[in-house]
């Protein structure tokens, strides 16, 4: 923010130079009515390039990722990296005020994303056909843990049930060891991703008001069972079902972690022949390369050859740093990596050289936020991170006025009424 500035006018300044400026998606908008990751992070991802996305928070329930990992100074990194680019606004749409904006801000957007139970808007007078008499091409992408269909459709839905029923969690562990849930919200996010990808699909045969709205529905589950097809299939086809492997997998061999002298790990794949026969020559086994035992990958994944493989290669691993360990694989062309941890990731020469991460200032504390860049890099059209997630109802008085025609009194007055 400029020196005195009223965060009302740096979000103008920042809506003008998005709309103004080259991003792709400048010229459309979303309402994101949704909460915690899923679906927020599939209107981050549409904001990212460039789609004006208007952030709706109950006034009374602010998004729980608010208080998410809360640091020091009240700063909340998941809300600023979730809600970036975002103009967040409150709004009650149970009051006959609040209900009578939303429909106003529909007739304005391309795009509408939610994640309440199924039935959940219909209740509040928002259903598909009354949605879609407002706007006739209005998109409308919903994330539920079980989709809008079937028997587990009322239930609430939360990624890690999701991960767990999609068949991820069973296979990620050790072998014989507990099913380990993943680190990070995997199923919500995939799922942002897919709807993300389904509204662009849709966006193509709609225009706002006119024609070609349509629902999307995306479960939790789903896109992260669609990435375990192949282990699915295995099953059908065998009646077996797929067990963990760890960080190995069950068809092909060598891949697995190993740990350096100084307690570091790497990550080796090197199932295909030539990077085989490369790590054979930089462990000194190259007599390998044409043992029957090893000769193929069908040879290499029977388990007496895996489990000597897997002793060769730790014994050779286990005798260097991992600084060591990985120019030793950079001479020959070994296809092994250090396993990062954010440190590593904060000080890595490739990831700076590209700059995989930005800098973004934070106009609500002053302090500069470092995070990871859009991933997805058009080089004629990139995306932008413009600043990170906004106070609770920062954006009330830049959309309200700016956008549907409101007073500072009128607005004053909706606060008082609690519609804001």
């Amino acid at each position: 923010m400029h020196p005195g500035e009223k965060m009302s006018d740096f979000i103008r300044r920042q809506r003008a130079y998005r709309q103004g400026g080259g991003l792709p998606l400048k010229d459309l908008r979303v309402i994101d009515l949704s909460t915690v990751v899923a679906a927020p992070f599939a209107a981050t991802l549409l904001g990212d390039f460039g789609a004006e996305v208007i952030k709706i928070e109950n006034p009374t329930l602010p998004d729980a990722t608010h208080a998410w990992g809360v640091l020091k100074g009240g700063i909340q990194p998941w809300w600023s990296v979730v809600s970036r680019n975002k103009l967040p606004v409150t709004l009650n749409l149970r009051a006959p005020e609040g209900a009578k904006i939303f429909a106003d801000l529909v007739l304005e957007s391309d795009v509408l994303i939610e994640n309440m139970r199924p039935g959940a808007l219909d209740r509040l007078g928002f259903t598909a056909e009354r949605l879609f008499e407002l706007n006739k091409g209005l998109i409308i992408g919903r994330i539920t843990g079980y989709g809008q269909t079937g028997p587990y459709a009322p239930r609430p839905g939360l990624g890690t049930l999701a991960e767990g029923l999609s068949g991820y969690t069973y296979l990620n562990a050790e072998r014989g060891g507990a099913s380990l849930s993943p680190p990070l919200p995997l199923a919500d996010m995939i799922a942002g991703q897919h709807l993300a990808f389904g509204i662009m699909v849709a966006l193509r045969g709609a225009k706002r008001g006119e024609y070609g709205g349509q629902e999307i529905d995306v479960s939790l589950y789903e896109p992260l069972l669609g990435l375990l097809g192949a282990n699915f299939l295995d099953y059908w086809l065998t009646g077996e079902i797929p067990q963990p492997w760890g960080s190995e997998l069950s068809f092909t061999a060598p891949r697995n972690n190993y740990q350096t002298k100084d307690g570091r790990w790497v990550t080796l794949s090197a199932s295909a022949q030539v990077p085989f026969e490369r790590l054979m020559d930089a462990i000194g086994k190259p007599e390998l390369k044409t043992d029957p035992r090893f000769k193929t990958n069908e040879a290499r994944i029977k388990e007496d050859s895996r489990a000597e493989l897997n002793h060769l290669i730790a014994e050779w691993f286990s005798k260097m740093d991992l600084d060591e360990a990985l120019k030793a694989c950079a001479k020959l062309e070994v296809t092994a990596g250090k396993i990062a941890d954010m440190r590593d990731i904060a000080e890595d020469p490739h990831i700076r050289e590209r700059k995989t991460l930005v800098d973004v200032l934070d106009p609500a504390t002053g302090e500069t936020f470092r995070i990871p860049d859009v991933p997805i890099r058009l080089l004629n059209t990139p995306g932008e991170i413009s600043f990170p997630g906004l106070p609770f109802g920062a954006a009330n008085e830049v959309v309200y006025q700016d956008l549907l025609g409101y007073s500072s009194e009128q607005l004053e007055e909706l606060r008082n009424s609690k519609v804001l």
